[in-house]
């Protein structure tokens, strides 16, 4: 479902709790003005609200799109504790793929994940994301560099994947 600013007060909670800001590497609050400014500034992205018919708005998809290389950077988290390990993230990858390559026609969908993150990374890779290396120490957080993992997705890869590209 598209994001509106009716989302934001829970989008805002759970990017300033610590698993959140962790996962993402926010060394900063967010507040309803300055996420709500970000996101009306924020013209080259898509962002959609993860809904769970029990749960409600549980989480956020983002895809950054570079018109000019066709290629999109993808971010999504699942702020809602109860509402993690129930398969909604992997149902707004893919929806958010066939939304890349279908209707915005990109060649290539990338993201980031820290090392640490393996429960991302199976997912990623479980739908054919390459890792294409390590940023090494890209990322000063209080204190100390750290490094971070580029992960890609062609949409040649996308349309011969069982059960993605529009196969079953």
């Amino acid at each position: 479902m598209p994001y509106t600013a009716d989302h934001d007060e829970k989008t805002v909670a759970w990017l300033n709790s610590v698993d959140l800001r962790t996962t993402f590497g926010l060394r900063q609050e967010v507040s309803i003005e300055s996420h709500r400014a970000w996101v009306n500034a924020a013209k080259d992205t898509r962002i959609w609200a993860i809904q769970d018919q029990s749960n409600g708005h549980v989480g956020n998809v983002l895809l950054k799109i570079n018109i000019r290389h066709r290629s999109g950077y993808f971010q999504i988290y699942i702020g809602e504790p109860q509402a993690r390990g129930l398969g909604l993230g992997e149902k707004a990858l893919l929806t958010t793929l066939r939304a890349a390559y279908e209707k915005y026609s990109l060649h290539r969908v990338w993201l980031h994940t820290f090392p640490e993150n393996a429960r991302a990374e199976a997912l990623y890779k479980k739908h054919g994301f390459v890792l294409e290396g390590v940023e090494r120490e890209a990322l000063w957080v209080d204190g100390a560099y750290l490094s971070q993992r580029r992960w890609s997705f062609l949409e040649s890869e996308w349309r011969i994947a069982p059960g993605v590209g529009g196969r079953s």
